[in-house]
Parts: C-alpha cells; structure tokens; sequence
C-alpha cells in the first residue's frame, strides 16, 4: 500500500494506459475476412515422358483425402508465403516492421529480416479449411483494411499455382539448367584462362609470334657469326701490324755532307774585302802612307786564319722518324677500336639471342598449354551445344504436360465482406484486464525493488529500533527551534534516559549516506541544548570540518595553535554552543592511537560540556569509527525518508552492536505524508 501511494502516478498509468490502448484498438480494430474456395481433382495421372535416368513411365494412384490435405499444406507453405510476399512487398501488408520496437526502445528490424518476420505474421493471418466428405478447399486471410487482404489473398493464390508448376515439373530442365549452367561457368573459366595465357604470354596470334620469335633468334646468330668473322680479322690484321711494326727501325739517315769550311765562316770574306781595300788605299795615298801598313798587318793575320781553318775537315749526318712506324701506330690503334666494339657487339649479341630464346620458349610453353586449353573449350563447347538443344526441347514437354494436366482449379475468386468484424468488445476487455494485471505488477515490482523507508514505521519494522522522533524535512535556517517539536522531544528523550544509572553525555549520529539531514538535525538538536535547556553544548562533525556550521551559526574559524590529537573547537554566537572544527584530524579518529587515549579525549569532553553530538561517520567503513561508535555514551541512527537505503543501513546498526555499543533508537527524516491519515493505522498494523 506505501508502494502503491509513493509512486501513485506511475501505478495509475500502467492502470489506465493498457486500458486507453485497449479502447483505441477497439475503435479502429476492425477486420476483413477474405475467402477463396478451390476444388481439387484427383486423377491418374503419368509424369510424361521418361526422366534423365532413362526410367519409364510411373503412375500414382492417390487417395482424395491425401490429395486436399496435400494441396492444403502446400498452399500453407513457408515457399509459397514468401513468393506471395515478395511480389506484395513486406512493408505493404505489415509497415511495422521498418518501424522502432518497444514502443521506439529498439532499433528497427534490419531490412533482411522484414521478409521472414513478415511471413510468420501471414500465417498466423491465414488459415486453410478441409472437409472429409468433399474436395472443397477453403482459404481465408484475415486483415484491417478489405482491398489489402483480397489482394493478399490473389498474390498467395498466384504464389501457389506457380509453386505447384514448377513441382508438376519432372526435374528434367531443371537439371540440363544446372548442367548447362555448370558447363557454361567452366567454358568462362576456359576463356579467363585463355585470356590470362596470352596476356601472361604476351601474344596475340601464337603461330606468328613463334615464327617471329624463330626468325629474330636466326637473324641474331647471323649477325654474331659476321661479327665474330670481322672480329678474326681485324685480329690477324693488328698481329701483322704489330709484327711489322717492331721489325721497322724507329729513324732513318735522310742526308750525308762531308766539308772543311766551317759553318758561318767569315775570314776568307774578311780577306777579300780586306785586299779590295788595300788596292782602293794604295792609289789614292803614297806607299809608305801608316794606313797601308796597318792593311797589311790586317791581311796577314786574316791569310794566317784562312791557313789555319783549311787544315779542319767537317761531316754533316741528318736522321729523321720512319714514316711507316707513325703509319702501323695509327693503324693499330685503329683496329684495337674496332676489335673492341665487335667484342662488345658480340656481348650485345649473346644478350639478345639469350632473351630471344627465352621468349620462344615462353611461346612454345604457351602454345603447348593453349592447345589443351582449346582442346578442353572444344569439348566443352560440343556438350554444351548438346545440353542447350536438349534442354529446349525437354521444357517444352513439361510446359505442354503442365497446361494440359491442371487438377486444381478455383471455384471462387478472393473476396471479402463488405462490412468487417468489430473486435471494440474484447480490445476493451483485454486492456482492462492488462490494466489490473500491470498495476499489479508495477506495485509488485516497487515493493520488491524499492530498499528505501518511506514511512516511519517502515523504519522501525526494518530496523528493529524504536522511533524517537520524526521530522518533515528541515529548512536551511539554523533557528527553527521554536516549532520544531520534534526536536524538543528527541532532546528530552536524552535528557531523561539512564544508562548504567547516569544521564548519556556523547550522542552520536549515525546513517548510510551523506545527504540525510543528518548535519540540519544535529545543529538544531545543540541550539535545544545550548539556547533552551543552558547546557554547555559541543557540536563534533566526524564527516566534514564543520565550516558550514560555524557559517550557518555566523562564525568563522580562526588561525590558532593546534594541539596534536586534540579536539579544537570555537564558541558561536550562542551561548554556551561550541562547534568543532576539522574534527577528523583528533585522536577520535586515529586509527594510531589506543583506545586509552580515544577514551581521555573523551572524558575531557564530558568534563567540558554537559552535552556532545557527535555527527559519525559511516560504522561500517573502517576499524576507527566502529571503535567510536563503542566508546560514546549512545548512538542514534538517523534515516531519511526515501532516501536511506535499508541494507547499508542495516549493516552500520550491526556493526555498532558487533563492536559493543548502545543504540538508543532511529530519528527519521524528510518525512511527508505518503499514505492517507485513515489508513495510516492499516499500514501501520
């Protein structure tokens, strides 16, 4: 019933939404019946003329019955269901398909599935009826619009009588089809293969590629034997050169002069002139004129030196470079040229008719596979040939033989009441029905679902733990204290309670999650303490560092001292309230520390305050806040209505009593009235 109350809206709509679909279907949910009879002859009948296997004739004689239900389950049959909607097209009868699914959850059905899908959704539309003491066939398609379902009906006729030829059929042409298509796919790969070869081979016209191929390697050898003819005797010709030339000497005498007068020799000249003079003097001057003397001395030393260079011989000998050594040299660095580029030639040669000879090998391997290959195309193309003909004539057999043996024929076209029939009545009660039934179902699945308390006295059936008070959910500001009566009683529950004969002074408060109200609660429960009842008060924040309250409570923390384990705690503008501030970081939390010292710090705090309460942590977390939960005086759990989830929960109260410690009760939190006042006691019962 909480369940039911808490999500109302949601209980209503999967009440009235199945019921609203229902009405809707009914409103438009009108069908078309379209029916078509046919009447089914039995006869016997032969297959015709022997099959490919060389059998004869067979005859078959069939029962009546066998021949309807036969023709029933074939007319009912996935093969001719998919003929019929392929020529209809799947979207055209059933467009949901190409819709999403899930009410738009899921993706549309891939195209390649609408096929499939569609021929189960026409079967469960289609329906065949037989009659023991007649051959009638009945068959009706049921559909929502009337044109559509004759014309399904006439495409499923029409899918039907074209399956039912091709099985009349003896399977002859079917098979010389196959052959024919088997030894047609052979004679392409014949071809690629023939078209590969010559392209791998590079020719067009094999024959005359291998007579060029022969031609060119024949040429080549010629030319090389020319060249190696040349070759020989441009050799013999540098060994004649060479042998003549070493046997030719390297100079030769040109001419041979043998005299005594010695070249550029002027004293006989000298004298000559010398005496012309003499004569030109003497008659012009006396004979014992001083020049004449000195003439004559000139004459006599010059006849002296004429006596002197006739008693040398001389020989002149001229040698000038043989002509025919500068004839041979020339001529054999001639032919040293020339042998070496006919023995280049020949290297060029040997090249070219090695890779002549290579391609008419290629050739020659190339015919040789060609010929098999058109061999093999050759009797490929004669069977092929023989197929074709065969085949032509074996279809017009079967065609003649299905025209002439029908034995099934229709005595009435599809067609359909004017009027359809109404299914308004049962949409309408099947969406009722599917009202209750998912309202049902939602409760029951929130109920099951739902881990968290909506009310308090879910809380205190859940926990175990008696309530102590209950809030509706508390505002921001930090002075609510005068109308909150619930806070008023949660503090004189404490102040009254005796434990072990003496009033609790450390308070903890303790849940599963942050966000409870748990800080809100824990404030205003101090200012009862502090403002209402005058007792030295001490806030302690386990779960943050106590900033928020000290600014909700307009007080800042200051820079002072720490003491190393301490608590350090700062006074508010209230009277006798103290909040602490970064609390985690005191011996409370230490997982280093024994509980000797946890339980000094402690008592120093009970010296300090009359009251302390303490905002815990999670129990269940670490070692260090299960062993607090033990050392203070009382824990409270606290529970936030529609929030605190009842496992967690659960599991801080049995860790708190695993470890030894007293919970005095649960405060519940964001209460709001889910359940009407005049059943509160039903639910609470």
């Amino acid at each position: 019933m909480v369940t039911a109350f808490l999500w109302r809206g949601l209980m209503v709509a999967a009440l009235i939404l199945p019921i609203l679909a229902g009405i809707a279907m009914g409103l438009g949910g009108r069908t078309f019946t379209a029916e078509s009879l046919l009447t089914v002859l039995a006869s016997r009948e032969s297959t015709g003329t022997p099959d490919i296997s060389g059998f004869g004739r067979d005859v078959q004689a069939i029962e009546l019955l066998k021949v309807v239900r036969s023709e029933a389950g074939l007319l009912e049959s996935d093969d001719v269901v998919r003929r019929a909607l392929r020529s209809l097209g799947p979207l055209t009868l059933y467009p949901g398909l190409a819709e999403r699914r899930r009410f738009g959850l899921l993706p549309p059905r891939p195209p390649e599935e609408h096929l499939d899908r569609a021929v189960e959704m026409f079967r469960r539309d289609l329906r065949t009826g037989t009659d023991a003491s007649s051959n009638i066939l009945r068959v009706q398609f049921t559909y929502s619009d009337r044109a559509l379902a004759i014309r399904a009906l006439s495409a499923l006729l029409d899918a039907y009588f074209e399956q039912r030829s091709e099985l009349a059929q003896n399977g002859n042409s079917r098979f010389l089809v196959t052959e024919l298509d088997r030894y047609a796919g052979e004679l392409q790969q014949l071809e690629a293969r023939i078209v590969a070869e010559k392209t791998e081979a590079g020719v067009l016209d094999i024959a005359q590629d291998i007579s060029l191929a022969g031609n060119r390697v024949s040429g080549i050898l010629d030319r090389a034997d020319r060249v190696r003819e040349q070759l020989a005797t441009t050799q013999a010709q540098l060994a004649s050169a060479r042998a003549q030339l070493a046997a030719l000497p390297q100079r030769v005498t040109a001419s041979l002069e043998s005299t005594n007068i010695v070249a550029n020799d002027e004293t006989r000249n000298n004298l000559a002139r010398l005496e012309q003079e003499r004569a030109r003097v003497a008659a012009l001057y006396a004979p014992g004129w001083p020049g004449l003397r000195d003439l004559d001395n000139r004459i006599n030393a010059a006849r002296e030196a004429v006596r002197a260079t006739a008693r040398n011989a001389f020989a002149t000998r001229r040698e000038v470079r043989n002509p025919e050594v500068e004839l041979l040299s020339g001529r054999i660095v001639t032919l040293q040229v020339e042998a070496a580029a006919l023995t280049e030639q020949l290297v060029e040669l040997e090249k070219q008719r090695e890779a002549a000879e290579a391609r008419s090998a290629t050739l020659l391997r190339a015919d040789a596979s060609l010929r098999d290959l058109q061999r093999r195309r050759d009797g490929l193309e004669a069977v092929y040939r023989q197929f074709t003909t065969r085949e032509a004539g074996t279809r017009a057999e079967e065609d003649a033989r299905r025209m002439g043996n029908a034995s099934v024929q229709v005595t009435q076209q599809a067609s359909a009441p004017i009027s359809g029939k109404s299914l308004a009545p049962a949409f309408m009660l099947v969406g009722i029905l599917g009202g209750l039934t998912a309202a049902a179902g939602v409760a029951v699945a929130l109920t099951w679902l739902r881990r968290s308390f909506a009310t308090p006295s879910e809380a205190e059936r859940g926990l175990a733990l008696p309530l102590l008070a209950s809030f509706e959910p508390l505002g921001k500001a930090a002075d609510q204290l005068a109308d909150n009566e619930g806070i008023a009683g949660l503090a004189a529950q404490i102040l009254d309670l005796r434990l072990d004969g003496r009033r609790p002074q450390i308070i903890q408060l303790l849940s599963s999650e942050a966000d409870d109200e748990r800080g809100k609660m824990a404030r205003l429960l101090a200012l009862e303490f502090a403002r209402a009842r005058s007792k030295e008060t001490l806030l302690v924040d386990l779960q943050e560092d106590g900033r928020s309250h000290l600014a909700a409570l307009g007080t800042q923390p200051m820079n002072v001292e720490r003491i190393e384990g301490h608590v350090l705690a700062f006074n508010t503008v209230i009277e006798r309230l103290w909040i602490t501030y970064e609390a985690q970081k005191s011996d409370l939390m230490n997982i280093r520390v024994d509980v000797a010292q946890i339980q000094d710090v402690l008592a120093q705090l009970r010296r300090a305050f009359e009251l302390v309460i303490v905002i815990g942590p999670d129990p269940s977390a670490s070692y260090a806040t299960r062993r607090l939960a033990a050392l203070v005086d009382a824990n409270v759990m606290v529970v936030h209505g529609e929030s605190t989830e009842a496992g967690p929960l659960r599991q801080n109260r049995d860790a708190v009593l695993a470890a030894g410690g007293q919970v005095l009760g649960l405060a519940f939190t964001g209460r709001r009235q889910v359940v009407p006042r005049r059943l509160e006691k039903l639910v609470d019962a």
